[in-house]
């Protein structure tokens, strides 16, 4: 063996290691956080008009949703997006990135009885918001996630092979 396929060994087996600490570590950062936004922008849409009749959880909720319009002067129909009452649902998604994962979360308050797969009420399933569990669902099957995982591998593989040709 010459020195410089010695040489060439070397910083192959170097470029191998460093795929297997690092950029690994940047790897699984990567891909979590722009699966969680593909995720976002899937989970975020707003389905068509609100179902009607609302689907009450019971009696009780109902007299006091009214009871709290009524307190604060509001007006008893409620507006998608525009109400004093609404914490801007849509708007409100956001992703957390860490080193090596990402979260998405929401800050409205309300947000579980939307979109959570374990708390979404009867009123906005017949509505079409979709839950936390569809939405990955949809970005699995519909190849999202793999394109993502795909390209970042290949970006992080070209970073740890970097000046070697």
């Amino acid at each position: 063996m010459t020195d410089a396929s010695a040489n060439d060994l070397t910083e192959v087996q170097r470029a191998i290691q460093n795929l297997a600490g690092p950029l690994l570590e940047k790897f699984k950062g990567r891909v979590t956080y722009y699966v969680a936004l593909a995720i976002k922008g899937v989970i975020q849409a707003y389905p068509g008009p609100a179902n009607s009749p609302v689907k009450w959880p019971s009696e009780k909720a109902r007299r006091a949703y009214f009871a709290q319009r009524r307190e604060e002067g509001l007006p008893m129909k409620y507006t998608r997006g525009s109400d004093p009452m609404s914490q801007r649902l849509q708007n409100a998604w956001t992703v957390a990135r860490e080193p090596t994962s990402a979260t998405l979360g929401n800050r409205a308050t309300y947000a579980p009885y939307v979109a959570s797969e374990e708390y979404q009420t009867e009123q906005h399933k017949a509505t079409g918001f979709m839950t936390d569990a569809q939405a990955v669902e949809k970005v699995d099957r519909d190849g999202t996630m793999q394109r993502i995982i795909q390209a970042t591998l290949g970006s992080i593989v070209k970073e740890a092979f970097r000046g070697l040709e």
